[in-house]
């Protein structure tokens, strides 16, 4: 039951952080209301999606319990309403809502990792390491995947930032501390926090990945 509620009130929280994500890539592509939710839903939900489908768990979740989905559709209506009435301080502060977006990636990304990784480990995975950590990098990943295609860009974990080696590296700081047996909470909220930490440090510093040119 307590490693019930950590689960559940983190992906509460990796909605409403992957939706405000979501949101915000809508409205910086100028895409009306019901694009704005649909790019949100997509963020908040598509890397749940993945992961239910390649665990063999069919529908996927959010089909059988909605209430993921109006979350996501909550936040993004909520984003879309402060765009709209403050049309002029989004127009003037382009460069600093693009860092409060990269938060918002960056918490997302932290806790759908881990929540991803428990997931594979609750369907009886926990002694396959490797698909525990890239069911839960895939799940963080996802929607964003989804999100970057949809608005015609290259997926920004293809080519910034360090964007999938934070979600891999959180991932093995949950698996490894929880195969210890560390405190539960310990070892998810610490999975959360180096994953984001990790995409905030490569933001901040510009840590890029090598490219051929």
């Amino acid at each position: 039951m307590y490693t019930e509620t950590i689960i559940q009130t983190l992906s509460v929280c990796g909605i409403i952080a992957f939706a405000v994500s979501g949101a915000m890539v809508a409205i910086s592509k100028h895409t009306d209301i019901f694009g704005v939710t649909a790019l949100a839903v997509v963020t908040a939900t598509g890397g749940g999606i993945i992961r239910d489908t390649l665990l063999g768990i069919l529908p996927p979740k959010i089909f059988l319990d909605c209430s993921y989905v109006l979350i996501a559709a909550a936040t993004a209506l909520i984003v879309f309403l402060s765009a709209w009435l403050g049309k002029d301080y989004y127009r003037r502060n382009t460069e600093m809502l693009d860092g409060v977006n990269n938060i918002f990636d960056a918490i997302g990304l932290g806790i759908f990792v881990v929540t991803g990784s428990q997931a594979a480990i609750d369907y009886g995975f926990l002694h396959n390491g490797f698909l525990v950590i890239f069911i839960g990098t895939i799940t963080g990943i996802g929607g964003g995947v989804l999100r970057d295609i949809m608005v015609k860009e290259i997926p920004f974990v293809l080519k910034k930032r360090i964007y999938a080696l934070a979600a891999v590296s959180g991932s093995l700081v949950f698996y490894i501390l929880y195969t210890a047996g560390c405190h539960y909470a310990v070892s998810a909220f610490s999975g959360v926090f180096f994953t984001f930490a990790v995409r905030m440090l490569a933001t901040y510093f510009k840590w890029d990945l090598p490219s051929a040119y």
